[in-house]
């Protein structure tokens, strides 16, 4: 295919002498030299071949005219960008011959030929067509002018146009300058029909029938059919209509055609009829559209709003609604809509003396102009009627022009501020109510504490006494089952008393120092009896490297108690339950990891229960089968105790294969301080011997608690002597002489005067050494708080009823050392 058009393209040296113009083949260097010039060129302008290799270097465009060249390097570079291999096109420049410039047309073919690609050409003087030069001049101005300002019209159509006809509404005929408007879904056939025709209502009707959508421009076919078309264009030069059309690949549906005058003949009326997307358009006028309907929906909240131009202290009004509006706008017009007075004025007038400091303070022109962020101020507005509360919103914008303007709004909000007024008010009502009603309840379980206690501690404490008074089998099994059930009785009462204490957040860490391991033995030896009882084996381990500690003992048993009563209580006979106690790494400098975990081969638990463990009186039915007794509350009291000292709780179980529970606690490595001292310990063997002699004052209203603790503590050698209330107590201190007394037990709540009050009554006396005799609380007041309270008020310590002979000898002891 390339050497046929290299044949035709290259011609022969017969054909060349033939031809009727001055034929000429140049290269593409820079200024196009000469390959091959014909005799007849050379006749043209005058020149001979020598001639034109001295005087123009052998080069094409030297012989041009100066304002031609750039046309011809132009044109070569779009011949070279656009046109193909034996491309031919007419031009038409200067040449200078030896009698001077001759015009010429150049028929212009751009021909390849092995890897050698040039131009060839045939130039035809015309110089005759353009004498009568100095005449024909203005002439050729003005077509020119009118060529340049239709070009101009056709190169803006190319640029931004999709389709460029250009029409002959005479002739009813069309061609297509650019692009083509068959790009749409219609069979390829039925295109063809019509792109067969060049007739221009053929295309008009075929494009309103199958590819405009009619509604948009339902007069489009009228207007643009010629005889319509021709009698607007001659009112005037262009028309446009829009119209929407099926999408087409790109997605365009929205268009405009345009139609312009460009001739009106005897037989042709010309026209350029072009059609360009307006997608973009359209979408922008939307977006404008929407936006103005928010900012009008969102003004309307507002009755008033101003732009601040803030560099020209400039306010332009946007919107003023009712009375409200109205008077802000008088302002403004009274100030001459400047910002900075209008601001002033404003606030001494309209503003409350309260608010009107902070209102020219925050809206003040430097206030606005300094500001970075939106923001919003409330004020009091001084109505006819009273103060409203108005909020000023101040939003920035940024103009075109790169300065800022400030937006402000103003709206009335008095209704909300005064619900919100109400709506506090009510809260606060509520929050008093309910600290009244937490106030009742403390002070009910306060009564309700004690008032079980008392009656439990003279059961447990005569079961007691008369344990030690039996000895026929039967009486001590009934002995022994009053005991069991009075001490399950008293664990109830503290789950539920402690439960209500973490409900109600008055639980609070109390950290002491503790050595680890000594929590461990203290449950091992409380629970060895009974599990020997129940045939089950109850051991332990540890492996701990820092052993002192500063931690919430009291809480810390609390929880182990809780977890091997359970333990003990839900493993049957031959079974093992195991306290293992572990060190682990610690992220936290100055703080050790205590993993504790409690190991049982009971009953065990399902799967579906496991989630509900930790709520309130949750039990599972195979316990309540068994009738394993309790209340529920055990493990929800472990886990709020863990989680209230920042430490986590897991547990495994299985039915039929019991239960591993593990509770990992944070602690703080004790100070040599508070280990380093000698802490002498007292073996039970010589307790007695310490006790024995000691004179007790006993302040206890009830008189059967009384005769208990009387009882109990005469036996352990100690000289008892009792009084009725706290009056009493006082007035026997007083009265007695110094040393009369080693010790007081004071009762809480007694008639005429409290625990407390006595106690701060004592520790005020003249006499030092009766102020500072040991006090301590034996009381039905359980409560952390209560020990806490008996402490704030001068105690030295503090002991709970119903009375443990064991423990209340080593607060008595620990009273006297």
């Amino acid at each position: 295919r390339h050497k046929k058009l290299e044949k035709q393209n290259m011609l022969s040296q017969a054909t060349i002498d033939q031809m009727p113009g001055g034929y000429h083949r140049c290269s593409l260097e820079e200024g196009h030299p000469f390959l091959y010039i014909s005799d007849r060129f050379l006749a043209i302008l005058g020149w001979t071949r020598e001639e034109i290799k001295t005087k123009f270097h052998n080069k094409f465009d030297n012989m041009l005219h100066p304002d031609d060249r750039n046309l011809s390097a132009d044109y070569t570079a779009r011949i070279l960008d656009t046109c193909g291999h034996g491309f031919t096109q007419d031009q038409i420049y200067r040449l200078l011959g030896k009698d001077g410039y001759h015009w010429v047309t150049d028929a212009t073919t751009l021909v390849k030929s092995g890897n050698q690609t040039f131009f060839q050409g045939n130039i035809t003087d015309i110089t005759d067509f353009v004498k009568e030069k100095e005449k024909k001049e203005q002439e050729l101005e003005d077509s020119n002018r009118i060529l340049n300002e239709r070009n101009r019209i056709l190169s803006a159509l190319s640029r931004n146009y999709t389709t460029v006809l250009l029409c002959d509404l005479k002739q009813d005929t069309f061609e297509v300058v650019k692009g083509d408007t068959f790009t749409h879904n219609d069979p390829e056939e039925k295109q063809q029909l019509v792109r067969g025709s060049n007739c221009y209502s053929e295309r008009i009707r075929f494009f309103f029938e199958n590819v405009l959508i009619k509604d948009s421009a339902p007069e489009y076919l009228e207007r643009l059919l010629p005889e319509y078309l021709m009698n607007e264009l001659n009112e005037k030069d262009s028309m446009e209509i829009y119209h929407k059309t099926i999408p087409n690949e790109s997605g365009s549906r929205h268009f405009l055609a345009r139609a312009i005058r460009l001739s009106n003949e005897e037989d042709h009326f010309k026209i350029i009829l072009g059609f360009y997307s307006v997608d973009e358009i359209i979408k922008k006028e939307q977006e404008i559209e929407l936006q103005k309907d928010i900012i009008e929906g969102l003004g309307k909240v507002y009755f008033s709003v101003l732009a601040v131009e803030l560099d020209k202290d400039r306010v332009l009004s946007y919107r003023e609604s009712g009375e409200n509006g109205k008077i802000i706008s008088d302002f403004c017009r009274k100030c001459g809509n400047r910002w900075s007075k209008i601001i002033p004025s404003y606030a001494k007038m309209m503003v409350s003396d309260s608010t009107n400091g902070e209102f020219e303070k925050q809206l003040g022109l430097e206030a606005l102009r300094l500001q970075e962020e939106d923001y919003s101020l409330t004020y009091e507005f001084k109505s006819e009627t009273g103060i409203q509360y108005y909020q000023v919103r101040v939003a920035y914008v940024k103009k075109k022009d790169g300065t800022r303007m400030a937006v402000v709004g103003t709206r009335n909000i008095d209704s909300l501020i005064k619900k919100e007024r109400m709506q506090e008010e009510m809260l606060k009502k509520a929050y008093a109510a309910a600290e009244n009603a937490n106030k009742a309840k403390t002070e009910f379980l306060n009564n309700m504490s004690h008032d079980i206690r008392t009656p439990m501690n003279v059961i447990l404490g005569y079961n007691q006494l008369m344990k030690a008074q039996l000895t026929e089998p039967k009486q001590l099994d009934y002995q022994k089952k009053i005991e069991q059930s009075g001490k399950l009785l008293l664990a109830i009462i503290n789950n539920v008393l402690d439960m209500a204490q973490i409900e109600s957040g008055k639980m609070k860490v109390d950290e002491n120092y503790e050595i680890v391991g000594e929590v461990v033995d203290e449950i091992i030896s409380t629970f060895a009896s009974e599990a020997e009882e129940r045939g089950i084996h109850l051991s332990g381990s540890m492996q701990v490297t820092h052993r002192n500690i500063l931690c919430d003992g009291t809480k810390i048993r609390e929880i182990y108690v809780n977890l091997v009563s359970n333990a003990i209580k839900y493993t049957p006979r031959g079974g093992n339950v195991t306290i293992t106690v572990e060190e682990l790494p610690c992220e936290k400098e100055g703080y050790i990891k205590i993993k504790a975990e409690i190991k049982d081969t009971g009953i065990g638990m399902s799967k579906e229960y496991l989630p509900t463990l930790f709520e309130p009186f949750s039990r599972e039915h195979n316990t309540t089968i068994g009738k394993v007794g309790g209340t529920g509350l055990g493990m929800p009291i472990v886990k709020k105790m863990v989680d209230l000292m920042g430490g986590s709780l897991e547990v495994e179980s299985e039915l039929g294969k019991g239960t591993i529970f593990t509770v990992t606690l944070m602690h703080k490595i004790a100070d040599k301080k508070y280990y380093s001292r000698k802490i002498e310990t007292v073996e039970e063997s010589d307790r007695g011997e310490d006790l024995r002699g000691k004179h007790v004052l006993l302040a206890e209203d009830n008189d059967l608690n009384a005769e208990i603790a009387v009882t109990v503590l005469e036996e352990t050698g100690l000289v008892i002597e009792r009084v009725e209330d706290g009056i009493q107590c006082v007035n026997r201190i007083e009265q007695m002489a110094s040393g009369t007394y080693d010790l007081i037990l004071m009762d809480i709540q007694m008639p005429n005067m409290d625990g407390y009050q006595a106690t701060q009554c004592i520790r005020h006396l003249n006499d030092k050494k009766k102020a500072e005799i040991p006090i301590i609380a034996m009381t039905a007041n359980a409560f952390a708080e209560d020990r806490k309270r008996a402490l704030d008020a001068g105690m030295n310590g503090h002991i709970a009823k119903p009375i443990d002979i064991e423990k209340l000898g080593a607060v008595i002891l620990s009273g006297f050392i």
